[in-house]
């Protein structure tokens, strides 16, 4: 373990990125308590520009305050994510563990069908 964290510490994109996840889920995690207000609640004037004292982020067309939005969404993101990757995860598993179980035709139909999606979203990115 020792090594695998000597060598992540030596990448520099790796150890950027987890500070940028690591600074996300304290946001939300700790980002309430710095705004408890509502996010849906006129907070001020419309359009009040960033780096004030009452609004950081500044107020969308609705007066809304910005900072509040990030903040409260972030929770909402971060459980989007986690439910889509489960989702995800639990169909993987299932459809690798019947390619796995029954072998032969159906495995193969399974890796066409991989294959498949693999090779068009990879075409569909060449277009572009």
């Amino acid at each position: 373990m020792a090594e695998f964290w000597r060598r992540y510490r030596r990448n520099k994109g790796a150890v950027a990125g987890l500070a940028v996840l690591a600074l996300i889920l304290l946001t939300a995690a700790f980002g309430p308590l710095a705004y408890p207000g509502s996010p849906w609640d006129m907070a001020g004037a419309p359009f009040q520009p960033p780096f004030s004292a009452d609004h950081p982020l500044g107020t969308d067309t609705l007066g809304r305050d910005v900072a509040t939005g990030i903040v409260h969404g972030a929770r909402v993101s971060l459980l989007i994510g986690f439910v889509a990757t489960l989702a995800a995860l639990g169909v993987g598993v299932v459809v690798g563990a019947v390619a796995g179980y029954f072998g032969g035709r159906v495995d193969d139909l399974v890796m066409r069908l991989t294959e498949f999606f693999h090779s068009d979203s990879r075409r569909m990115l060449k277009d572009k």
